[in-house]
C-alpha cells in the first residue's frame, strides 16, 4: 500500500509540472503573438458609400492603424470614438493614422448633408 502511495505521489507531482510547463508555454506563446502591429487599410468612398467592404475593420487595443481614403466627391470622413476628422479631396488619398487605444466599437461616419456610416472599427482587448 505504502508503494503505490508513492508511486502516485510521483504521478501527481509529475502532471502538476507538466501542466505548469504547458501553461506557462501557451502562456509565452500568447505573450509573443500579441505584440502590437501595424494595420494599413484602403477605403475607397464611391457615391457616399465604401466600394468593396461590408466587414468592419477589426484590429487589437494598441495596434498601429493606416487607413488611405480615395473618394470620387469631396469627402469628410469621422472616425467616432477616437474624434478623428480628415476630409478627402478627389483624385488624392487622405491618410488616418492612429493608435487603437480605445477599445469597443467606433462608426466611421461621412459627414455633410447628411451622417452616413461607412464602416465599423471594432477594436478588442490584447
Amino acid at each position: 500500500m505504502r508503494r503505490n502511495r508513492s508511486v502516485a505521489s510521483k504521478l501527481v507531482s509529475s502532471a502538476v509540472v507538466y501542466a505548469t510547463l504547458g501553461l506557462t508555454a501557451a502562456t509565452n506563446l500568447v505573450a509573443q503573438s500579441s505584440s502590437p502591429q501595424t494595420h494599413r487599410f484602403e477605403l475607397r468612398i464611391q457615391n457616399g458609400e465604401i466600394s468593396d467592404r461590408s466587414k468592419p475593420i477589426k484590429v487589437q487595443r494598441d495596434d498601429s492603424i493606416e487607413i488611405d481614403w480615395s473618394t470620387d466627391q469631396r469627402a469628410i470622413v469621422h472616425l467616432h470614438g477616437y474624434d478623428i476628422l480628415v476630409t478627402v479631396d478627389p483624385g488624392q488619398t487622405q491618410k488616418m493614422t492612429f493608435v487603437a487605444n480605445a477599445t469597443g466599437r467606433f462608426p466611421i461616419e461621412l459627414h455633410g448633408e447628411q451622417h452616413r456610416v461607412l464602416i465599423y472599427l471594432e477594436v478588442h482587448p490584447r
